[in-house]
């Protein structure tokens, strides 16, 4: 009878640890997701979801002839059969915006949808704030998502995104990309605290070079949240150690998370941004004095902006302007928006996407001719000095994360699975056909679209296609990487192969300071040139760890992520493992002691 209490206590004790072990962490995870319910509900990637505007007609009128205002009025929307009344709408938007203010007969605007402007305490199943981007200068209507989908894969700490197709007062105005806005509900679900401050650089200070001491000469620096004297402080320790020699980076920001994020620009050749000349399109979040980088706007993405190019491209690029006068070192500085109108109407003929009858010149968007993405100079960008327009030096963030060695062995792991993995031709093909099957009907519908169904066929599957900029980007990263391919960043950003079959480690043309022997003309240790297939479907990282991030996608691994050299541990995962560790202490306490009763 003695023995009952003791077999009572032991199996308690196991059934505890059990729970610790297995259950506990569940219970906590799905305690961490609630409140976002609106991943699955509104950017459901499985489908196109319904976006239906109600607004008085004087307002939509007066929205409409003042778009450049961005003033906000007053709607009514519905998303899936879901009404959220007295809503706030705008317009939104920078090139495009201006783009398409100038045409004669295009009101297709990019618009921004603020559920809780007019009441703090709405939401849609918690979503606060919903963009819904026009995807201008993109015949493909996929850079941008498939950007944010590797974005995804990488860990990254993504924005919700997925196709939606829109309706204003009954009348269809077309197919348009939501994509969660980058604020407070955001930064909760995807990182610990969430409650930190915010930036999104543009102007005086974007480059993130030294200034001064002063936070307020960093004009343009875009806060976002309020700004305490500390969060002053913590971002001058942040501008001091960027901009410093052998700082130790890992007190000021998040190393690993930054170089994911320049790996997957730098992969996609995203110029707009901060690695061209414009210096913009990217948020920092600090928390707890360490700064994350967040990515932002990828419409112009797989080359769409044109290497060493300022603005919106047209023919090859525009290269081989120079700006002397401002010490411009790029292939060009940023063409007029009449430039690139100019070029464009020369080179694409205006056609109605529906009927295929002719429209006004006007209507045609400025930027990116479809076919430029696939000039030498875009796809055979440099991986080692991932920059176009400027200099390493002039953007200290990337400079000093790819200054040092190890940081170099990692950026190359990365770069080079997204290239034997993401980018590979089956692969990517496959992922791309799963979008083009989903939009396809919508396209064919859509009346106010910028391009002809034609040009969105070809903008996918055709040989200036976002497939072929992927395969061969994909052979230009591992020409790099093995030396193959020597890029040598000068004005016109040309390269040529490796007379020798290895990169030149003493040429300063795509040296990086302090990394400068690093495996140059060797791939990176574990990663081996695909022999036409590729590796298998999905990127895996060695340890198979997961990371922050968003959705996921089928690119990569199993759970849409590669992971991390090294990783925090989240609350959940140590406050069960404590658990785990005490019950486990008095598991074997009592197995002991119940042993030495017996004897």
């Amino acid at each position: 009878m003695k023995k009952t209490p003791v077999i009572l206590v032991f199996s308690l004790l196991l059934v505890l640890f059990c729970f610790g072990l297995f259950v506990y962490p569940k219970v906590g995870l799905e305690s961490t997701n609630r409140g976002y319910e609106y991943m699955d509900t509104v950017f459901d990637q499985s489908k196109v979801t319904s976006v239906d505007i109600k607004l008085d007609d004087k307002d939509l009128t007066t929205m409409l002839a003042n778009a450049s205002d961005e003033e906000i009025v007053e709607a009514n929307v519905t998303i899936n059969g879901t009404t959220v009344n007295h809503v706030g709408l705008r317009t939104k938007g920078n090139l495009s915006l201006r783009s398409v203010v100038q045409m004669d007969d295009s009101e297709r605007y990019s618009f921004k949808i603020d559920f809780d402007y007019y009441d703090s305490t709405q939401s849609l199943d918690g979503l606060k704030k919903l963009n819904l981007n026009n995807n201008y200068s993109d015949a493909s209507q996929m850079r941008e998502f498939m950007s944010y989908k590797m974005m995804d894969g990488l860990g990254i700490a993504t924005p919700g995104y997925s196709y939606m197709y829109v309706t204003i007062n009954g009348e269809e105005w077309g197919l348009y990309l939501g994509v969660e806005a980058i604020e407070e509900t955001f930064l909760a679900r995807s990182f610990d605290k969430g409650s930190d401050s915010l930036y999104k650089p543009d102007g005086t200070g974007s480059d993130l070079k030294y200034i001064s001491n002063d936070y307020n000469d960093y004009t343009g620096i875009g806060a976002k949240t309020d700004i305490s004297r500390q969060d002053e402080d913590e971002f001058m320790d942040f501008i001091n150690a960027i901009n410093a020699e052998n700082s130790d980076l890992e007190t000021v920001l998040d190393v690993d998370e930054m170089l994911r994020y320049f790996t997957a620009n730098t992969a996609l050749v995203n110029l707009d941004s901060y690695q061209g000349n414009l210096k913009h399109n990217y948020y920092l979040y600090e928390e707890d004095g360490i700064f994350s980088v967040l990515p932002w706007d990828y419409n112009m993405a797989f080359g769409g902006f044109g290497a060493g190019m300022g603005g919106g491209g047209g023919k090859d690029g525009f290269p081989g302007r120079e700006d002397a006068a401002a010490g411009n070192v790029g292939n060009a500085v940023a063409p007029t928006i009449n430039d690139a109108q100019t070029e464009r109407q020369n080179n694409m003929a205006p056609a109605n996407a529906n009927s295929g009858a002719a429209q006004s010149d006007a209507r045609q968007p400025m930027g990116m001719m479809v076919g430029n993405a696939l000039s030498d100079s875009t796809i055979n960008l440099s991986i080692y000095e991932p920059v176009s327009g400027t200099t390493m030096e002039e953007r200290p963030l990337i400079n000093a994360l790819l200054s040092n060695e190890g940081n170099v062995a990692l950026y190359e792991k990365y770069v080079s699975e997204i290239a034997t993995s993401f980018l590979a031709k089956e692969n990517f093909t496959q992922m791309v056909d799963e979008v083009y099957t989903l939009i396809h009907p919508y396209v064919e519908k859509d009346p106010t679209a910028f391009y002809t169904v034609d040009e969105f066929e070809e903008d996918v599957h055709g040989d200036n296609g976002i497939i072929e900029f992927a395969s061969k980007r994909s052979d230009s990263i591992l020409a790099q990487l093995s030396g193959e391919l020597v890029v040598e960043n000068t004005n016109s950003n040309t390269s040529a192969p490796s007379t020798d079959g290895a990169a030149n480690k003493n040429s300063n043309d795509n040296a990086v300071d302090g990394a400068q022997s690093h495996n140059r003309g060797e791939m990176p240790e574990g990663m081996q040139h695909p022999n036409g297939e590729g590796m298998p479907e999905g990127m895996q990282h060695p340890n198979g760890e997961g990371m922050r991030g968003g959705q996921g996608g089928p690119g990569f691994g199993e759970n849409g992520t590669i992971g991390t050299q090294s990783t925090g541990y989240s609350k959940t995962m140590i406050i069960t493992s404590a658990v785990s560790v005490v019950l486990l202490v008095l598991l074997t306490f009592a197995t002991s002691r119940f042993k030495r009763r017996r004897e």
